[in-house]
């Protein structure tokens, strides 16, 4: 129980600052979205939505809030956050690519662990 609890927290921690600054710097991450998928308007209350739901959810994984429901949320905003923020194969110099890429793992990495905290989640745990 207490390992669950901990990572919960743990892998909650990006998403709950991620969604901070993106509302922060809505305008920021407007243009941005609206740049990587064209039919999007460039709004920041749209970023500041977004932000806001990762937050909210990224909150109530860690304290074990329907956490496999916010599992789900936070996976659909990472793939989201991943295809919008490190395209490292638009990146045309090797120096910008690299640091593309390791955000695209890193991300790869957190949706690893959000399936796999809703694979384990559905099973019984021993007490």
């Amino acid at each position: 129980m207490l390992v669950r609890t901990a990572s919960r927290f743990l892998l909650a921690g990006i998403f709950v600052y991620s969604g901070y600054t993106m509302v922060t710097n809505a305008e920021r991450y407007a243009s941005r979205a609206a740049a990587a998928v064209p039919m999007l308007p460039d709004e920041p209350l749209i970023a500041k939505g977004y932000g806001t739901t990762m937050a909210v959810a990224g909150a109530t994984f860690a304290l074990g809030i329907l956490p496999r429901f916010s599992a789900r949320i936070l996976a659909l905003t990472v793939v989201v956050n991943t295809y919008i923020g490190h395209p490292f194969w638009a990146a045309t110099k090797p120096e910008d690519r690299r640091p593309q890429l390791i955000h695209f793992l890193k991300n790869a990495g957190l949706l690893g662990g959000l399936l796999l905290y809703r694979q384990a989640a559905r099973k019984p745990q021993p007490d």
